[in-house]
């Protein structure tokens, strides 16, 4: 595993390679919320502790990873 800051071993999340798929390929995805709420939009960008998907509507929503209950990828049009 590569190396984060100051040397300290990096963490691997599982969800992180899916969540990059999506960006690089610009899907549309619905992001499920714990309590129920459907973000549908693409990720723009993501950390070890946020989600950021930009809605067809043009808006941002920051989203905390753990609030999301799931990640679904829309189906190829």
């Amino acid at each position: 595993m590569p190396n984060g800051p100051m040397g300290e071993p990096q963490m691997g999340f599982q969800q992180d390679g899916q969540l990059q798929q999506l960006r690089e390929q610009g899907r549309d995805c619905t992001v499920i919320t714990v309590n129920g709420a459907r973000i549908q939009g693409k990720i723009e960008a993501f950390d070890r502790f946020v989600i950021v998907v930009r809605t067809s509507a043009g808006k941002q929503s920051l989203i905390y990873k753990h609030a999301v209950s799931t990640v679904v990828a829309d189906s190829a049009k």
